[in-house]
């Protein structure tokens, strides 16, 4: 009986699992656009560049805090690790989070290449991140419990709130420090009342905390944790070399043109969070056929959605983003391009490490974003200090086909041998 009522709630939430979580990831990816396009016109371009910098170092401080757990923790069927070991977890590695974000901002301003302001800034949005962390092992919990569409709705209107705050504190302050600190403070509110809606669905069991079960996610969770930190350093390296070597304005400027790599990344997203469940559950029986053509179907899916982006950045990329920023970006077509194949190449390597986490193949992710920042260490910099913005872009493709092509042959030997 307990099985059936399950089984009807996830047929029930199904279809609302979908549209929540596909507009909770469509804020999630505009919110720089909205933000961006505010800060550029109230506050210049250079307010905007400092935007853009704090938005990529709050976001890779937020793969530290998320550790990596959500796929593990969807894919947990047989609830191996209580709730509130996840939950004790997660506001361990939260706090690490902030404790080390602090101490980069405080190294940034003791060395003077950031201003007390921009150093302040940026350990506000590491706040706000800190927000969606805990927000997000309890959509893990939703997620894993069949209620992805509960997980969607608690992210979508925390993201309201904290995106609508944020815009009006910034031109009613003028101030991009006050509207951040403003917008980490209702996405605190926000997502306490609605999690407090929710908890009878997130089904918290009071009780003792496992030591023992909290090293062990520190311990599985490593490889993806690491993986994703650098995966997100990679995505942001050109951010930082521009950061290091040229100023804000240019900053602002490769950030408009890259926007539109994280909506093909998140896109292939809403195709394959839903189905994440299904294909953990095909892995866990051995159905391998099954497995291959969830995988076959998104691969299939997020190519069709590149080449539709394609096509619409070729027609009206340059137009509607310079309209969107209020800034002339017509010489920067061919680099808008060339970074959209690298965010094909970006939103493949999402899905693939996504299922190489269900078949347990962490360790071997870690080692391709390993090279890959290795690599990245000694091309980016240079490259920017040579080429600029299309220094920039050259070394982002570059590297995220090298991850790609690195990942994909991990995935067909994995699945190779387990088919033996």
């Amino acid at each position: 009986m307990k099985r059936r009522e399950q089984t009807t709630e996830g047929e029930h939430s199904l279809a609302g699992s979908f549209f929540w979580n596909s507009l909770g990831g469509i804020l999630n990816a505009g919110q720089s656009v909205l933000v961006l396009m505010v800060i550029t016109r109230v506050l210049g371009l250079a307010a905007a560049g400092v935007y853009s910098i704090a938005f990529a170092t709050g976001n890779l401080f937020l793969y530290l805090g998320e550790y990596g757990v959500r796929n593990v923790q969807v894919s947990d069927l047989t609830e191996q690790y209580p709730f509130r070991d996840y939950l004790a977890h997660r506001v361990l590695t939260v706090f690490l989070m902030l404790a080390l974000g602090a101490c980069c901002c405080v190294f940034s301003y003791g060395r003077g290449t950031y201003s007390l302001e921009k150093s302040l800034t940026v350990f506000a949005m590491c706040l706000l991140k800190a927000v969606d962390c805990i927000e997000e092992v309890y959509e893990g919990r939703l997620h894993q419990r069949g209620r992805l569409d509960l997980a969607g709705k608690v992210m979508t209107v925390r993201l309201v709130v904290s995106i609508g705050g944020m815009l009006a504190a910034a031109v009613l302050f003028h101030s991009l420090l006050i509207a951040t600190d403003i917008a980490a403070a209702l996405a605190a509110v926000s997502a306490f009342c609605m999690l407090f809606c929710y908890r009878k669905e997130v089904a918290f069991t009071p009780g003792l905390v496992s030591r023992r079960n909290v090293g062990a996610l520190m311990r599985v969770c490593f490889p993806v944790c690491a993986a994703n930190f650098l995966q997100f350093y990679l995505i942001n390296a050109p951010k930082y070399a521009i950061d290091a070597a040229m100023d804000e304005t240019v900053q602002a400027q490769y950030n408009f043109i890259a926007m539109p790599v994280f909506v093909i990344q998140l896109l292939g997203m809403f195709l394959y969070q839903p189905v994440l469940g299904r294909m953990s559950a095909a892995a866990a029986n051995g159905d391998r056929r099954a497995l291959l053509s969830d995988i076959r179907k998104i691969v299939l899916g997020i190519l069709v959605i590149a080449a539709v982006c394609l096509a619409g950045a070729w027609v009206l990329g340059i137009p509607v983003l310079s309209l969107l920023y209020a800034t002339d970006l017509s010489s920067f077509r061919s680099e808008l391009m060339w970074i959209l194949v690298g965010g094909i190449f970006l939103a493949l390597s999402g899905f693939l490490c996504a299922v190489l986490t269900i078949l347990r193949r962490q360790s071997a992710i870690l080692v391709i974003y390993a090279a890959g920042a290795v690599l990245s260490l000694i091309l980016t910099g240079q490259m920017v200090r040579s080429s600029g913005i299309l220094g920039a872009v050259r070394s982002f493709v570059s590297i995220m086909a090298l991850v790609f092509v690195l990942l994909a042959l991990t995935l067909a030997f994995s699945l190779r041998k387990s088919g033996e």
